[in-house]
């Protein structure tokens, strides 16, 4: 068990809208089993691999997502894949806007050597911890409208090996109001 404290890496992690994207990676791999090794030329997949989560709304992918909220709050992505023993990972390497207008130009951020808390296998109620890294990207919401985005990430094995590299576009849909994401 871990005696210092597990400080949050950002105090704006708390005011961001946090956006989940989940991978389905088996399903993924099923569809496209020879995806491109070139991150510079990535497979580009259809809608129905990746599932979005923010707040209390999770809804699958139909390559239109609309998030309603205020000009200027600040939106964090991260992908995660479904898996039960981390079979795949995904890690998105790129994010680019079509229409700077609408959304500030993604930025990655990483923060290293995060204490992450874990189950300690000898006393599963008793927490461990260890050190990890989380990145995310990150943009503003500048006005509405509608921006045309296109994600690129890649799955890897657990040897860390890149297994894919794919690309996702999704139109997304800006409109003042509270913060949320409806489908």
């Amino acid at each position: 068990m871990t005696s210092e404290p597990i400080k949050s890496p950002s105090s704006s992690v708390a005011t961001a809208n946090n956006v989940l994207l989940v991978v389905d990676a088996e399903s993924l791999l099923a569809k496209y089993p020879t995806p491109s090794l070139d991150a510079e030329n990535p497979t580009t997949i259809s809608d129905e691999f990746i599932y979005i989560a923010s707040g209390t709304d999770t809804v699958k992918n139909d390559s239109k997502l609309t998030l309603t909220t205020s000009n200027g709050k600040t939106f964090h992505i991260r992908g995660r894949t479904v898996s039960l023993i981390a079979e795949h990972n995904v890690v998105f390497y790129n994010m680019t806007v079509g229409d700077s207008q609408v959304l500030s130009p993604p930025k990655l951020q990483v923060s290293s050597g995060l204490t992450v808390p874990a189950p300690d296998p000898e006393n599963p109620t008793q927490p461990g911890s260890h050190l990890a890294d989380d990145h995310y990207w990150e943009c503003t919401h500048l006005n509405p409208g509608v921006a045309a985005c296109e994600l690129s990430f890649m799955l890897v094995n657990q040897s860390c090996e890149v297994v894919g590299y794919f690309s996702w576009e999704v139109q997304v849909t800006l409109s003042a109001g509270l913060p949320g994401l409806k489908s």
